[in-house]
């Protein structure tokens, strides 16, 4: 455990027990080997990119990422049954797994997956969401898990591929989801921020003033929260539609703050200020 992670457990112990959730379904999904997939180049994608469609609902990569997700969720679902979890997590995970036993239940399961975030335009793949599966927060937590293994190899070409000035869009270029998380980086007039998907962890240039979930842009509806003492961390709140964005305004341990689980304390903050959370959350389980 890094020095920076064992301190930020030692100030917030709560967080212990989904550290080590986090950490054991991370090393169940590292072991399931990345499919070679038969990927369009990221070009046919253009129009739909264009149009707002993310890639995950473009019709030039989304059934066939899909139906990769779909394949590995399988295989997770049977590494993570196996692990010794909390009984009350493990009897989710063998729920999950009965109710996805055949190939197609896995297929609908993922289509509900991306279907159920806020959509960045009506998609020809996801279609209208499907009826809330078992253990929809377990689910959407292992399926995006399982996901990542599909799109981490991606990750790197096709943000060099995507033209940032062309999106500017407060939704997530790969799946669609809403932000989670955000980050000041560079420095100086030079500084921007970047916004992070909570579900398969894509960040993406968006503008630095402005709430990524209602637009609103007037400076006295904007206000900033900060964690008592020194932090890294700190929440960007619009009173417009009392939304709120988890911040990072350091660098070197992104790793860390950028991951959902950690900033779980901010989440709190927020909701005792009657603040609510827009972003998809993976740890409703």
């Amino acid at each position: 455990m890094d020095a920076t992670r064992q301190r930020w457990l030692a100030a917030y112990p709560f967080l212990s027990p989904l550290a080590r959730f986090q950490e054991l379904v991370a090393g169940a999904a590292a072991d399931v080997p990345a499919p070679a997939l038969d990927l369009a180049p990221f070009d046919a994608h253009a129009e739909a990119y264009a149009s707002g469609l993310p890639l995950l609902r473009g019709p030039s990569h989304g059934p066939v990422l899909c139906a990769a997700g779909a394949g590995l969720l399988g295989e997770l679902l049977t590494r993570v049954g196996a692990l010794e979890l909390p009984p009350a997590i493990a009897g989710g995970v063998a729920e999950v797994r009965g109710a996805l036993a055949a190939p197609e239940t896995r297929a609908a399961a993922v289509a509900w997956l991306v279907a159920a975030e806020p959509p960045a335009a009506v998609s020809p793949v996801a279609g209208p969401p499907a009826p809330e599966p078992v253990q929809a927060g377990l689910l959407r937590y292992l399926g995006w898990t399982a996901f990542g293994r599909v799109l981490d190899p991606l990750s790197g070409p096709f943000a060099t591929w995507r033209d940032e000035a062309r999106w500017r869009r407060p939704c997530c270029p790969t799946c669609g989801a809403l932000p989670v998380m955000a980050q000041l980086a560079g420095q100086g007039a030079a500084r921007e921020r970047r916004l992070v998907c909570g579900c398969c962890q894509t960040r993406w240039s968006w503008r630095r003033l402005g709430c990524p979930y209602c637009g609103n842009e007037a400076a006295d509806r904007l206000a900033l929260l900060e964690l008592e003492g020194p932090s890294p961390l700190r929440l960007d709140v619009c009173e417009a539609c009392k939304g709120y964005l988890k911040t990072y305004t350091g660098q070197g341990d992104e790793a860390l703050f950028l991951a959902d689980w950690p900033t779980l304390v901010l989440d709190a903050m927020a909701s005792e200020r009657g603040y609510q959370r827009r972003g998809a959350s993976l740890f409703e389980l």
